[in-house]
């Protein structure tokens, strides 16, 4: 595993959590205590990567937590990963999980792995929807924990997913 952030930093993202019931389907600024968590971490620019879906009813959990361990895996080995949130399904199927990344680079370097890759093949089967949302998560000037969270590129999403290897 290569890690280049900062310790501080890194144990700071560890804490972030949801802090209401609803954050699965909320703006991803809203559902989680960011700024108490990284109000005092020291950081200027943060890479953001929002996974929000919608499970098929004849979704194989099974495989799909298998994917998601070996991604894991990747990724860290990547570096520059800071926090990985899973989200729980809810009652609807829908669930929401992220990635935090020291930098755009290194989430897409990770992306771009062979597992990262394999994972992919599933998306189809495995989801009614999904969308993958990205951002820069700045620090401003001002009060403790002031953070701005900037959205980039759009949204990409594909509902009705029916074709295999669409992006994650």
């Amino acid at each position: 595993m290569t890690l280049t952030h900062r310790t501080g930093l890194y144990e700071a993202c560890q804490q972030i959590s949801p802090i209401q019931p609803d954050h699965a389907t909320l703006p991803i600024q809203e559902g989680f205590n960011w700024s108490s968590c990284l109000g005092d971490a020291r950081f200027d620019r943060l890479y953001l990567v929002v996974f929000r879906s919608m499970l098929r009813v004849t979704a194989d959990l099974e495989l799909l937590c298998e994917h998601d361990k070996r991604v894991y895996a990747e990724a860290l080995d990547v570096g520059g990963l800071l926090h990985y949130f899973k989200g729980e399904v809810n009652g609807r199927r829908e669930c929401l999980s992220f990635c935090l990344w020291e930098s755009r680079e290194q989430a897409r370097r990770a992306s771009s792995g062979s597992l990262h890759r394999a994972a992919t093949e599933i998306v189809a089967e495995t989801y009614e929807s999904y969308s993958l949302e990205r951002y820069e998560v700045m620090k401003v000037k001002g009060p403790k924990g002031s953070l701005v969270f900037r959205p980039l590129e759009g949204v990409t999403s594909c509902p009705g997913t029916s074709e295999p290897g669409q992006p994650t």
